[in-house]
């Protein structure tokens, strides 16, 4: 059996390869001699970093100026404010900035790459993890994690067994199976004590009656879209719509999906999504405009809206009015028709059956119980020496960076306590 190393990091993701990063330069801080610090990141997967790439459609949303606690969730969301204290929107784009990686700060405090991808932020991590001396597994498993002796056994897929002083485990949620997304770091935590809450999909696609939407698949419109429970609003917002074969998609469901997600676990109620297709206009206005579209000359229902809303969705919309055929003049439509086609437009309300599951989403809500770690070193309050970080943990944060931006954050946190306790 091989030496042991001062730290084992067992996932090389996003929080991973930062982390070890993190520990490197936290002992260079302490004045530990190059390579006195033995660090390895172990990865089951071909490569590190397959999620990161992925990240912001390989744009890499690295962070966001608003995170703060009520961004994110969980059973106890204040655990993630030590964390991002110690590591702020500011300190994430200097971090990056000492890689060569620089940043920019876009709309909705969102912050990126200079460059736009996704990769270049992968490979400096990577670049800086090479000239630190950490050792880099893939296609490494770790099936079994154990404390032996003031440390820690790890077992690899391989049937390979290595020891380290200290473990962190940072493998992820369940979301994006392809991306390797499992459940191996709920499994090798439980065998250590730790307990976890339910999992389940979030920033995730949305599932609904298809016969109503696939006429207007691939169609974008900006749209103010709510998710009600029996009639009650659980979540709403605006922007980028998207119509899929499936249901609905878009930068503005994917933000407020958190609810479905949890609402398909359970399944009690009925849950719908409405949609306002003229978010600038209230039911008002927009019955007048459609008054006044009925003067247009020869305009047969089927060529009504076009000019106003996309055609196939204007078309789509007055047959859910009951409004047809589309053959006759426009003319016709009488004032309390046109009343029940601008309630549609501003409350087309479709039957929600759920979401497109793990496979779909980019983050998993749920995981292992904040409570039994220490929010401000990440250590298990059940085994001194492993520490937890990024998704693995019961903590997701909304659509817009703040997933990543945890990922650092915490990885930071975590790298520097493991480091101090060498």
């Amino acid at each position: 059996m091989e030496n042991p190393y001062d730290m084992a990091i067992i996932g090389g993701g996003a929080a991973g390869l930062s982390a070890a990063v993190f520990a490197c330069r936290a002992a260079a801080a302490r004045g530990m001699t190059e390579g006195k610090l033995s660090v390895l990141v172990l990865e089951k997967g071909a490569r590190v970093g397959r999620k990161l790439l992925a990240t912001g459609n390989g744009t890499c949303n690295l962070a966001n100026t608003e995170a703060a606690p009520e961004r994110y969730h969980g059973r106890n969301a204040a655990f993630v404010a030590p964390a991002l204290q110690r590591l702020p929107a500011g300190e994430v784009c200097r971090f990056f900035s000492s890689l060569g990686v620089e940043c920019v700060t876009r709309e909705n405090g969102r912050v990126y790459p200079r460059c736009l991808q996704a990769g270049a932020v992968l490979d400096c991590l990577r670049l800086e993890m090479q000239a630190n001396g950490v050792e880099e597994r893939c296609g490494t498993p770790v099936t079994a994690l154990r404390q032996r002796g003031g440390g820690f056994e790890l077992l690899t897929g391989g049937g390979d067994l290595c020891r380290a002083r200290r473990v962190l485990v940072c493998t992820g949620g369940a979301a994006s199976p392809s991306l390797g997304g499992s459940s191996d770091g709920y499994a090798l935590l439980g065998g250590l004590g730790h307990s976890r809450s339910a999992l389940f999909p979030t920033i995730v696609q949305v599932r609904t009656d298809p016969s109503l939407v696939k006429a207007v698949r691939g169609i974008r419109v900006d749209a103010r879209v709510s998710f009600q429970l029996d009639g009650r609003e659980l979540a709403a917002e605006r922007g980028e719509l998207l119509f899929t074969e499936y249901g609905l998609s878009g930068p503005v469901v994917m933000q407020i999906s958190r609810c479905v997600g949890e609402w398909e676990r359970k399944k009690q109620g009925r849950l719908t999504a409405v949609l306002d297709l003229l978010p600038d206009l209230d039911r008002e206005e927009t019955t007048a405009l459609l008054i006044r579209r009925r003067r247009l000359k020869g305009r047969t229902l089927e060529q009504y809206l076009t000019g106003f809303v996309n055609k196939r969705l204007g078309q789509t919309l007055l047959r859910a009015a009951g409004l047809g055929p589309l053959s006759l003049p426009a003319e016709i439509l009488t004032d309390g028709e046109l009343a029940q086609l601008a309630a549609r437009l501003k409350g087309w309300e479709l039957a929600v059956t759920g979401t497109q599951g793990f496979a779909g989403a980019q983050a998993t809500a749920g995981g292992v119980s904040t409570a039994e770690f220490d929010p401000y070193t990440l250590q298990s309050r059940l085994a001194p020496g492993l520490y937890a970080a990024g998704e693995v943990l019961d903590i997701d944060g909304d659509c817009g960076g703040f997933n990543l931006h945890w990922a650092w954050a915490s990885a930071c946190l975590a790298a520097e306590a493991m480091t101090a306790a060498q």
